[in-house]
């Protein structure tokens, strides 16, 4: 069983009378990349800013590499990197500049400038003034500077947000090489379930502050079912014949629908309404998408 990265139980923070986050209890296991996904304004910052010690919870514990946050605040974080909102930096010096500031304050060795900056691709931008880096770049620069202290763990908070197609999949390509790279465990957060699907391991989806799912991407493509559409003349008859022969079959503006259905059944439902002359037309497969569980998990809310 592998080891227990991040763990809090009952995590809550309230401003005024209102909960952002309300009894939150994350599991995140080593190695993995967890997507923390959850509509704008879900609580999926105010959550990872408690996790860096920028906000106090109010209640709630937190447990990073097993010790407890509160009382082990500086030996948990030096061993934590992060990337929350979007990175600020020095325009007129440049990447290697950029980072020798960070690399003093955190101690590190100078040879982890070279490190870094060949992790995330910049080595060839290494001299140039940040002023001119697209986005993308200064998104990854961003990443290079949460790499300086060698971090065990990686927070990183909406990191391809803003960013052009090809941007997004510069960071989301850096993400994935991570883990198995340089055993780093990532926590990621996006309101976009596109891009934790093609990046993450498992996953947490948060909802007006509370935790609606918490378990592998797998899990969760498997809760996606798949409905067969039968297209043919007269369906309302070809239906009330289906159901006189025991098929669970359903009818929706004038199409034929069967739900958990095996080949064989299909091939016989066929072969059933063939016999009995109705003609059919088409037969497809309709499968909820991600999107689809997303939006019935969250009660309809946007952000995808």
């Amino acid at each position: 069983m592998k080891e227990t990265i991040i763990k809090t139980s009952g995590l809550s923070k309230k401003f005024g009378t209102r909960y952002a986050v309300a009894n939150v209890d994350l599991h995140i296991p080593r190695g993995e990349i967890y997507g923390f996904l959850g509509p704008n304004g879900a609580g999926k910052t105010t959550t990872i800013r408690m996790l860096l010690g920028l906000a106090k919870p109010t209640n709630g514990t937190i447990q990073i590499f097993g010790k407890d946050l509160k009382k082990e605040k500086l030996e948990v974080l030096k061993r934590v990197g992060s990337l929350v909102e979007y990175p600020s930096y020095y325009g007129h010096l440049t990447a290697r500049e950029n980072l020798e500031a960070i690399r003093i304050l955190l101690d590190a060795p100078k040879t982890r400038i070279d490190e870094v900056l060949s992790i995330v691709r910049l080595t060839r931008e290494a001299k140039r003034p940040v002023k001119g880096f697209s986005l993308g770049m200064k998104q990854r620069l961003g990443i290079a500077a949460a790499l300086l202290g060698n971090p065990e763990l990686l927070i990183l908070d909406e990191p391809t947000n803003g960013l052009d197609p090809s941007g997004i999949l510069e960071i989301r390509e850096l993400i994935k090489s991570m883990p198995k790279e340089h055993g780093i465990t990532i926590l990621v957060s996006s309101h976009l379930l596109s891009e934790i699907d093609l990046m993450a391991t498992q996953v947490g989806i948060i909802s007006k502050g509370r935790m609606i799912f918490q378990d592998s991407i797998e899990t969760l493509r498997r809760r996606s079912s798949s409905n067969i559409v039968i297209k043919t003349d007269e369906a309302e008859e070809a239906w009330k014949l289906l159901l006189s022969k025991g098929h669970n079959a359903e009818l929706e503006q004038g199409r034929l629908q069967l739900s958990n259905i095996s080949d064989h059944e299909i091939s016989k439902v066929i072969a059933e309404l063939v016999e009995s002359r109705f003609p059919v037309y088409r037969v497809q497969e309709e499968k909820k998408s991600l999107e689809d569980i997303f939006l019935e998990l969250t009660g309809g809310e946007g952000g995808l």
